[in-house]
């Protein structure tokens, strides 16, 4: 049966009010925050020395921390290079579910290679792989889910990106949607380590080259400069039990913060993006916001690169003009056109699914291994969606 759209209707009133009450409290978040940042007094020095100090002592700190760049800078579009070479790469995955008769886990990366200024046609791949047998089950017996499945894809993406990434006269760069880290927390300590510190050797590798690489985050919704703000105003003998779940000021995103400072094409001060603490990133990140719009309406990404970029300063105008340039082919709804391509190759359909899950039970039939069956109640689901 269909949504009982009178049940639904007769609370949409009180919702929309309170929804609106949320925003009034908000804005007036908003404006107390922006007083903060934009202060003249707010010394860029003093900040980082005092981020410095709360990452000592604190193990769980999440938070931007300045660079060299003052607050309010709104940097205006560099010159676009006349050559370069992006690759982008994005993945898609089937989750072992034990529901199928069949447990297993499968990577899908699809990989766009665009030769800006050469003539060529980009170059497109798809790279899938059956997840090892023995990575299925947890450490307690348990099948791996989402999160575990999401950092396994997001190793592999950067594996196929190390391999595509051979340095070039002209600058090379390598994108993915997200954070340029892995975060994901997965069932078992040591395989996140593990994972995590396969990531960051990849990325020693790629710097080695001389390559960059990002991180794309859409309609991001962190609060890192809130909550820099927040320990500014941390007394320095309470610092060492400072606790972010206390911050006054909360709910206003880094974009929602920045919006009205940047133009079209401008972007933001670099930032370092601190994460201490479990499940957080090994890499150190910096990261910059960036109005991806051609007119008034305004479209912040948060655009992450590794810490080396910013030491100089054109690799970082390298960035901010191949990154805005490409979100702007896809001009009504801005999003980098090579990650939206990535994506379209890597995108598993369910008939695509049925057909790896067939193969597989044929070859466990060749084996002589016993198939399991799929539970009753996800047959007749199948039924509802056929």
């Amino acid at each position: 049966m269909p949504v009982n759209y009178p049940q639904i209707e007769v609370s949409l009133a009180d919702y929309a009010s309170k929804e609106k009450g949320y925003q009034e409290q908000l804005s007036a978040q908003k404006e107390k925050l922006w007083q903060l940042f934009s202060d003249p007094a707010l010394d860029l020095e003093a900040v980082r020395e005092k981020i410095t100090r709360a990452e000592a002592l604190l193990s769980n700190l999440y938070c931007a921390k300045p660079g060299a760049e003052g607050f309010l800078t709104h940097k205006a579009l560099p010159a676009l290079p006349a050559a370069y070479t992006l690759i982008a790469a994005d993945g898609s995955q089937i989750v072992p579910n034990r529901h199928r008769a069949v447990q297993f886990c499968v990577l899908n990366i699809g990989m766009i290679k665009i030769q800006r200024g050469s003539g060529l046609a980009p170059e497109i791949n798809v790279f899938s792989s059956l997840l090892e047998h023995e990575r299925l089950l947890t450490a307690d017996g348990r099948l791996i889910g989402d999160e575990d499945v999401s950092l396994y894809r997001d190793l592999m993406e950067r594996q196929f990106l190390l391999e595509a990434a051979v340095p070039q006269d002209a600058p090379v760069i390598t994108l993915t949607d997200g954070p340029l880290d892995v975060y994901e927390n997965v069932t078992t300590r040591k395989e996140r380590q593990e994972l995590q510190n396969a990531v960051r050797q990849i990325h020693e590798q790629i710097e080695a080259r001389g390559v960059l690489s990002a991180g794309y985050i859409d309609k991001p919704g962190t609060e890192l400069i809130s909550r820099m703000l927040s320990v500014m105003q941390v007394p320095d003998a309470e610092l060492a039990s400072y606790d972010d779940t206390k911050r006054k000021i909360r709910g206003i995103s880094d974009a929602e913060l920045l919006e009205n400072l940047l133009g079209a094409g401008e972007r933001s001060a670099v930032f370092e993006a601190v994460t201490k603490g479990d499940g957080k990133g090994i890499l150190k990140v910096h990261f910059f916001y960036l109005n991806v719009s051609g007119g008034e309406q305004r479209n912040l990404a948060r655009v992450e690169f590794p810490a080396w970029v910013s030491g100089n300063p054109q690799l970082v105008d390298i960035l901010h003009s191949v990154i805005y340039h490409e979100a702007m082919i896809l001009d009504t709804h801005p999003y980098p056109y090579a990650l939206h391509r990535a994506h379209e190759l890597a995108v598993i359909t369910m008939p695509e699914h049925e057909q790896v899950e067939a193969m597989l039970v044929r070859e466990l039939e060749k084996a002589g291994a016993r198939v399991g069956r799929r539970s009753n109640k996800d047959w007749n689901k199948g039924l509802t969606r056929g």
